[in-house]
């Protein structure tokens, strides 16, 4: 049947359903609008909706799954989200629930038609790792699987992070469960006006990324836009000869009652879905806001304009060189050049202040300036607490001194609107280097009125960014580095962490303040394991009591006590001072050989104590 599928879509129209849980709400009015949940409480519910599909004329189902994750499953009795095996298992029961459903419905029909597993992405906030989420893609294809589906869609994705482990466990489980077939694969992505998805990847880069995988066997879009965007989006791409699907929103919605209200524009819808099949689409549908009448107007003008199921002429782009081809020049930023010939560059981090007010760092970039350092980096409100902003005070310095800045960028408080809106703003205002990182969560005493954000962590903005400097950026991109915790019990995690970042475009690494001999053979092993620049972090002590601070009550930062025993309480400024510049002076002449530059943290904002360590290097 796959490739009957497969043969079909190539040469003939498809419909494929609308949307299920805006029909869902619309013919259940009262129930939870959870439409996955009632896979187990209401099954006839979720048939009555396929079957009324199918009636309209859709051809391809689209099973009830789209939310079948732990988070999206939370109503549902028996749900345990602190019991890992329990969880899965009622994401598997739902799961192949869906399909059974689906599948009764489809074997009812007059006519053939095909049921596809549909499955969404998995929400994740902060660094949650693949542990959490690749099991539960895995027992969803399990589902799938063991229900018969031949027919596989990930649907409404913003990237490929999680689509491409999906489909290699497919491609495994097909060996290992010794099936008949291999299942077709369908993704489907997410955009919005501008034609990217949220993590910043254009329509054009997510068709060359699955044409090149070659494990792909279809890919569409949908949800995001309405008809019209969608229509403007998909005319640009050269689609080559893989099969697409198109599925956009009716529209866009208004907001009434704490609810999404589509607009009954079938008409207008059904226009413009019949401009986009001749754009040579393979597979019609609709999302949020679609319901059976979009489908049976849509059904009716294809029939009007190209008969029922008669073969079409593709009408396929081809168009000039993307800019995903083009590849990103580097060479114009100084910063970069300078560590890639291996000179030691010098970076030195201030703190945006907490008043607003901005003497104190520009007298301090100053000094630095003169004292020969590269660049100069400001943090984003460490420690979860409000400071200037890390990019206006990045702009405000470079304006101010013509020295290379680089703002921290942390995920925790901005969505991804937000950021994609101050990156644009930065590269306006000359920044073309930072510093990516996830950010320390919000105090536990603010979170009853400050929450964090989180749309992205650090893997999934430095994808964001490097996406951005392909299709704005290529020739002047803006060069992004990563943190890099030496001191974290399992080293080879931290390794493994990096290179992602550096998969994801990061050109170097800044550490955590270095200052026991353990710290630096750490790096040592680091450097054996990874090739890319490392900037090693110097954080002198100015005090016996700074010194308590920081070993006590700073994570991810390791003092020795015999660093500590250096200082006395009785100590004067200028002499605590000294020790923490011999302390540094110290640390720096057993990094020499290993360091590829260093990245100062400036105590206090004592910019002249800096300057003095330069000095003596």
């Amino acid at each position: 049947m796959t490739m009957n599928f497969l043969e079909m879509i190539k040469s003939h129209f498809l419909l494929m359903d609308g949307s299920m849980g805006t029909y869902y709400a619309q013919v259940y009015p009262t129930e939870e609008n959870i439409p996955e949940i009632a896979n187990i409480t209401h099954p006839e519910q979720i048939e009555r909706i396929h079957t009324d599909y199918i009636a309209v004329g859709a051809q391809i189902l689209r099973t009830n799954s789209f939310a079948s994750h732990a988070e999206g499953l939370t109503g549902l009795p028996l749900h345990r989200a602190d019991d890992r095996q329990a969880t899965l298992q009622i994401i598997y029961d739902n799961v192949f629930q869906s399909y059974k459903i689906a599948q009764k419905a489809a074997l009812h029909a007059d006519n053939k038609v095909w049921v596809a597993g549909d499955i969404g992405p998995i929400p994740t906030k902060g660094e949650i790792s693949d542990d959490e989420i690749l099991p539960q893609f895995e027992t969803m294809l399990d589902a799938l699987l063991d229900a018969g589906a031949e027919i596989i869609l990930f649907e409404t994705f913003a990237d490929f992070e999680y689509i491409f482990p999906a489909v290699q466990y497919v491609k495994k489980q097909v060996i290992e469960k010794h099936l008949p077939f291999s299942p077709v694969i369908m993704v489907s992505f997410c955009l919005n006006k501008f034609g990217c998805t949220k993590a910043g990847i254009s329509a054009s880069n997510l068709v060359k990324t699955a044409v090149d995988s070659g494990i792909i066997d279809v890919i569409g879009f949908n949800c995001g836009v309405g008809s019209t965007h969608m229509k403007r989006i998909i005319q640009k791409i050269d689609f080559g000869d893989m099969p697409v699907s198109i599925a956009p929103n009716s529209g866009y919605p208004d907001f009434i009652r704490d609810r999404n209200i589509y607009r009954d524009n079938v008409g207008y819808f059904c226009n413009n879905m019949v401009e986009i099949a001749s754009m040579g689409v393979n597979i019609l549908g609709g999302c949020c806001g679609t319901t059976p009448q979009y489908i049976q107007e849509l059904r009716k003008q294809l029939q009007q304009h190209y008969g029922a199921n008669e073969n079409f002429t593709k009408m396929r782009h081809h168009l000039s060189v993307s800019a995903a081809d083009r590849g990103i020049d580097k060479t114009q930023n100084g910063f970069l050049n300078k560590l890639n010939v291996g000179k030691k560059v010098i970076a030195v981090e201030l703190d945006p202040p907490q008043n607003g007010k901005a003497d104190k760092i520009s007298q301090a970039s100053v000094l630095l300036k003169q004292a020969g350092v590269d660049i100069i980096t400001f943090s984003d409100s460490p420690m979860g607490k409000m400071r200037a902003d890390s990019i206006a005070s990045s702009i405000l310095v470079n304006q101010q001194t013509e020295i290379a800045t680089m703002p921290h960028i942390c995920c925790r408080d901005k969505n991804v609107i937000a950021l994609g809106g101050v990156f644009l703003g930065a590269h306006m205002n000359g920044i073309r280097n930072m510093l990516v990182i996830t950010g320390d969560p919000v105090p536990t005493g603010d979170k009853s009125t400050t929450s964090s954000v989180y749309d992205f962590n650090s893997f999934r903005l430095m994808n964001y960014f490097k996406q951005l400097n392909i299709e704005y950026f290529a020739d002047d991109p803006i060069i992004y580095g990563g943190a890099l915790n030496q001191c974290r019990p399992n080293l080879d995690i931290e390794i493994d962490r990096m290179h992602k970042k550096c998969s994801a475009g990061a050109d170097y690494f800044l550490t955590q303040p270095i200052y026991s001999d353990d710290d630096i053979e750490r790096i040592k092993y680091i450097k054996t394991k990874i090739e890319t620049k490392i900037l090693c972090g110097i954080m002198p002590l100015v005090n016996f009591r700074n010194a308590m601070f920081v070993k006590n009550e700073m994570s991810g930062i390791q003092i020795p006590d015999e660093i500590i025993t250096r200082y006395n309480e009785n100590m004067s400024r200028e002499e605590g001072e000294q020790v923490g510049i011999t302390i540094s002076l110290e640390i720096i002449a057993k990094l020499h050989d290993i360091a590829d530059g260093y990245y100062f943290m400036v105590p206090f904002n004592r910019a002249s104590m800096i300057c003095k360590i330069i000095e003596k290097m």
